[in-house]
């Protein structure tokens, strides 16, 4: 009987023992690769691929946008957040600033869709979204409307969408 008893308390001393380590392996295999993110807002492109590299995470730099208060050529939103929770090798999507808005907006309305985005990217800008609207007395090929319209200030983004006919 004190052997059984004795087997049986030494089962139980192995089951829990086998249970901790389980419990701390799958810990470990879970959540032994995340890291917090980084601030990267107010770095450079470059300095932020360095920091995001050097913490085990990539870095995308997603879009640009005028800023009149981030200086021009530094991060101006991270999206994960810095503080946030996130696994090795995670992709940290950020907007770069393009300082404050310098260019004038042109009227590209009637013009064909190649003159227009030759007349765009001569003033640094580029083309946004294209909407095809089929208007009859229209020629084809033409820009029929802009957004932001010509001369505009306070725009956010140097992308211009146009609609068209096809």
């Amino acid at each position: 009987m004190r052997t059984l008893l004795r087997y049986a308390r030494l089962g139980l001393v192995l089951l829990t023992v086998m249970l901790a380590s389980a419990l701390i392996t799958m810990r470990l295999a879970i959540h032994g690769r995340e890291i917090a993110v980084p601030k990267l807002v107010g770095l450079t492109p470059l300095e932020a691929e360095r920091v995001a590299v050097g913490n085990g995470l990539l870095l995308q730099v997603e879009s640009r946008f005028y800023s009149a208060d981030t200086a021009e050529g530094r991060i101006m939103s991270q999206v994960p957040q810095a503080g946030t929770t996130v696994r090795r090798g995670w992709r940290v999507r950020v907007a770069e600033s393009l300082g404050p808005q310098r260019v004038i907006i042109p009227s590209v309305v009637g013009q064909s869709t190649r003159a227009a985005e030759l007349n765009l990217q001569r003033r640094g800008l580029e083309i946004g979204t294209v909407a095809v609207a089929h208007i009859p007395e229209m020629p084809a090929d033409q820009v029929v409307a802009q957004s932001p319209p010509p001369n505009a200030s306070g725009v956010a983004s140097p992308k211009i969408n146009l609609l068209i006919t096809p």
